[in-house]
């Protein structure tokens, strides 16, 4: 193992106490900040602002509980600084979840969601075949369209398209997007319905996030969320606050969280939906927590596989006992990655120090008060920038790989059938239960035709390849031309299938003195490829 240059104190070292409780509070911070999430939740289903203080108190004691784990026990976690958080990918599943069952409802989601992480850790080598980086940027760019509708009702502030969209029996069922008939009755008021004060809000926080995100340098950025939310408020406090005045005066000073039973009563192909596109979610954690680890290696070479196994794992039952606290399925995000990288401090003491931090905070609901009282225009700006941010990672991770007729197809049909879903108003109408989500969700028909077309595109797809290579001057095109279908045919990327054209030729430079006439080129596909293949692009950075 070498040290990175940049590295200050590494994953086994211990900062001093004072650097080491300002980099915690720094990374606290910012798993706080994406509890805007839970109180999208909590606010979207209608929940009393018990209910709503509840469910963020819940969500942050399990982030405090998990990043302790995760630090604290490297026997049975990943022993890195991974900082657990709300995950965005829950908003638009678990506010239907909620106004149909209330808290309870969204306790069984999180707990299938929690399920779901601990399955994919103990058997991720079989399911990673069945999710590559083209169904996963699918599922990601879909769920980044879904969102919009919730961002920008937000934004103009429309009541009674809100409560159209959440009170037609197929959004209520479905709980994944917007159907194109409730979009329809949102798009009717909207040349009397948007309201100004709201719209300027909305637009001041978004601004606000790109532009830190794009001119803010170093440790600084990793805060845009954070600042947008300021200057939101500052919008704000000219005519919009909403019921700002209420929720701070009722919140409590101290208080225990409250434990919480899932709900049974929410229907079984309603958490199957679910369970999908949390199994995607969780692959991606996987590559949060492979970049991670290689912040300490300068010569990383191949993942840890128990590492990972351990770690997603141990998220998994961080993401149950949030749910038994009436909190939200818990994700990892590549925003605290970027600060260990900004700062130079990989080490675990850090994250202990943060999540212990994070559990202190969640004793006293008044400290929270801010996020449950947040605006409606406020979370709107902030869901818009995530979906923007979901549509472009998840373009960019589909591509991610040479593409062949094959994989051209599972990222391109699935992605018409979401918008044929979304575009098709009388499609699927008076249907309920399964069929409901597979042929009135465009996020869910997407990600379901993605992975079928994955499954079946894999059929006939050779595991070896074998060319002869003639002997005389183009030979060297010969590999290239080689690789680069053998390239298209496995998924590689175009940096390995470079690489691995260059390798060969190099090699045959070398033996050309040893052997004369044909070669003849035996090329396993285990052999330029990884058995967990390239970790994938984190696509959880929301800030």
């Amino acid at each position: 193992m070498k040290r990175p240059r940049n590295l200050v104190y590494a994953v086994n070292e211990r900062p001093p106490t004072a650097p080491m409780l300002v980099l915690g509070l720094q990374h606290a911070a910012l798993s706080i900040v994406f509890l805007v999430y839970a109180a999208m939740v909590a606010k979207g289903a209608g929940f009393t602002l018990e209910q709503q203080q509840g469910m963020v108190v819940g969500t942050l004691l399990a982030c405090g509980v998990g990043a302790i784990l995760q630090g604290g026990f490297p026997r049975f976690s990943s022993g890195l600084v991974l900082i657990p958080l709300s995950s965005p990918m829950f908003v638009i599943f678990a506010i239907p979840a909620g106004k149909l069952t209330g808290p309870d409802g969204v306790a069984a989601l999180t707990l299938v969601g929690g399920l779901v992480q601990i399955l994919v850790g103990l058997t991720f080598r079989r399911l990673r075949a069945f999710f590559p980086p083209e169904v996963c940027g699918v599922v990601v760019l879909m769920l980044g369209v879904s969102m919009v509708p919730h961002a920008f009702e937000r934004i103009v502030n429309m009541p009674s398209a809100i409560t159209a969209v959440f009170s037609a029996p197929i959004a209520i069922s479905l709980g994944i997007s917007m159907v194109p008939h409730a979009f329809d009755k949102l798009v009717a008021p909207a040349a009397t319905g948007i309201y100004l004060p709201s719209v300027i809000t909305g637009l001041v926080t978004l601004a606000t996030i790109i532009a830190c995100t794009i001119w803010l340098k170093g440790s600084k950025r990793f805060f845009a969320m954070l600042l947008g939310c300021a200057a939101g408020y500052a919008a704000a406090a000219l005519g919009e606050l909403g019921s700002f005045a209420e929720v701070v005066g009722q919140a409590s000073m101290v208080d225990l969280p409250q434990l919480r039973m899932p709900s049974l009563s929410l229907e079984p192909s309603f958490l199957a939906g679910y369970a999908i596109v949390a199994m995607i979610a969780a692959v991606d954690n996987m590559g949060v927590i492979i970049s991670t680890d290689r912040l300490d290696d300068a010569e990383w070479s191949r993942p840890d596989v128990g590492q990972i196994s351990r770690g997603v794992s141990s998220l998994g039952a961080t993401t149950i006992f949030s749910s038994l606290l009436g909190g939200t399925h818990l994700g990892l995000s590549s925003t605290n990655i970027g600060l260990a990288f900004a700062t130079g401090v990989t080490s675990r003491v850090v994250g202990i120090t943060a999540g212990l931090i994070m559990a202190g905070i969640a004793f006293f609901p008044a400290a929270l008060a801010l996020v449950i009282a947040m605006p409606d225009p406020v979370l709107g700006g902030i869901l818009a920038f995530a979906a923007s941010y979901f549509i472009v990672a998840g373009a960019q991770l589909s591509l991610s790989r040479m593409m062949s007729p094959r994989r051209m197809l599972v990222v391109g049909l699935p992605i018409a059938t979401g918008i044929a879903v979304l575009t098709t108003s009388r499609l699927g109408v008076g249907m309920t239960g399964i069929a409901a989500i597979l042929i009135q969700s465009p996020l869910m028909s997407a990600s379901i035709v993605a992975i079928v077309l994955n499954g079946l595109m894999r059929i006939g797809i050779a595991q070896k390849a074998t060319i002869t290579l003639v002997s005389g001057a183009g030979r060297h095109e010969q590999v290239e031309e080689a690789l680069t279908e053998w390239g298209e045919m496995w998924g590689l990327k175009p940096a390995t299938a470079l690489n691995a054209s260059s390798a060969v030729n190099q090699l045959l430079e070398s033996v050309a003195d040893l052997a004369e006439g044909d070669i003849r080129l035996d090329v396993p596909s285990r052999m330029i490829t990884s058995p967990l293949g390239d970790p994938p692009c984190s696509w959880q950075d929301r800030s």
